[in-house]
C-alpha cells in the first residue's frame, strides 16, 4: 500500500502495491517549490494542485477553472509510448503536481527546475474562454 513505509523487510509484500512513492523525485519537487516560494513576491508559481485521484484529467481541469486552457497531451512525460490519449489523460502519477505559472516567469521557473534536477513540462496555456481543450500533436 502507498501508506506503508517501504523497506527490505516488506519488499516482497510491496510487489502488489498500486502506488509506489519515489522519495528522490519528491525531494527534487519539494526543493523546486521551496526555491520558488523563497522568491517571495517574485514566486513564479500562481497555484499548485497535487495529482492524485483522477490524474491529469482532474488536476489540469481544476487548476485553470473557470478560465479554461488548451493542452497538448503529448507533452506529458510517459514511460510507455503506446499509451493512448485517454490513458495518458486519466493516468494517476506519483510525485507529480500541476503548477500554474505566468508565461513571463517560465524562464526563471525552468532555470530553478534545471538547478534542482527536477523534470518539468509546460503542457499548455490558459485561454480565458472557459473551455479545457486537449490536443494530440502526434
Amino acid at each position: 500500500a502507498s501508506s506503508r513505509v517501504q523497506s527490505s523487510e516488506n519488499a516482497a509484500l510491496d510487489f502488489d502495491a498500486v502506488q509506489r512513492g519515489d522519495a528522490e523525485m519528491e525531494n527534487r519537487m519539494n526543493r523546486l517549490m521551496r526555491a520558488c516560494c523563497d522568491l517571495g513576491d517574485k514566486n513564479p508559481i500562481v497555484s499548485v494542485h497535487d495529482q492524485g485521484a483522477g490524474g491529469n484529467g482532474n488536476v489540469l481541469k481544476e487548476i485553470v477553472e473557470p478560465a479554461g486552457a488548451e493542452y497538448d497531451i503529448r507533452k506529458v512525460y510517459v514511460g510507455d509510448k503506446t499509451l493512448s490519449v485517454l490513458e495518458i489523460w486519466g493516468a494517476e502519477y506519483q510525485e507529480n503536481n500541476a503548477l500554474l505559472i505566468r508565461p513571463e516567469d517560465e524562464a526563471v521557473f525552468k532555470e530553478i527546475a534545471d538547478r534542482e534536477n527536477c523534470p518539468i513540462r509546460i503542457l499548455g496555456c490558459v485561454t480565458g474562454d472557459g473551455k479545457v481543450v486537449v490536443k494530440d500533436s502526434a
